[in-house]
C-alpha cells in the first residue's frame, strides 16, 4: 500500500516552494495571470506551488507536481490583439496549412514527415 508524501513548504528553497493552498497571496501562475489580463514579464520565478496527483503528469519534482509562481507585482499588461496582429496571425498560418504541392488550403498543417497533404499523399502512394 503506498502512502501519499506530504508536501512542506520550503520558503528558504530557491525558488520557495509551498504546498497547495498556501503561497502569498501576491504569488500567481502563469493561467492566473492571463485570466486577469498580465504576464510574468521578465521576472524569474518566483516560487512553486506542490501537490500529490495520483493521475500522473508532468512536471513533476521527487513524484510531485508543481506549479511555477509569480508575483503579480511584477507582471506585465497582456499584448493585445490589434486588427493588424489578427491578420498577421491569419496569413500565416493559411500559409503553413496550404500544401506546398498542390497549392490548396486544407484546413489542416500537412504532416511534416510525409511533407504534403493527405490528398497528395495518396496520390504519390505515400503511406501515411
Amino acid at each position: 500500500m503506498s502512502r501519499s508524501r506530504v508536501v512542506l513548504a520550503d520558503p528558504d528553497a530557491s525558488p520557495p516552494a509551498y504546498p497547495w493552498g498556501s503561497a502569498p497571496d501576491y504569488l500567481f501562475t502563469r493561467g492566473q495571470l492571463h485570466a486577469l489580463g498580465l504576464r510574468p514579464g521578465r521576472q524569474p520565478v518566483q516560487g512553486l506551488v506542490l501537490w500529490n496527483s495520483r493521475r500522473g503528469g508532468r512536471p513533476r519534482i521527487d513524484g510531485h507536481r508543481y506549479a511555477e509562481l509569480f508575483d503579480i507585482r511584477l507582471a506585465w499588461r497582456g499584448i493585445q490583439m490589434t486588427p493588424g496582429r489578427a491578420r498577421a496571425l491569419k496569413r500565416a498560418l493559411d500559409a503553413r496549412m496550404t500544401c506546398p504541392r498542390c497549392h490548396l488550403n486544407r484546413g489542416y498543417v500537412p504532416s511534416q514527415r510525409l511533407g504534403v497533404c493527405n490528398v497528395c499523399a495518396a496520390e504519390l502512394g505515400i503511406a501515411a
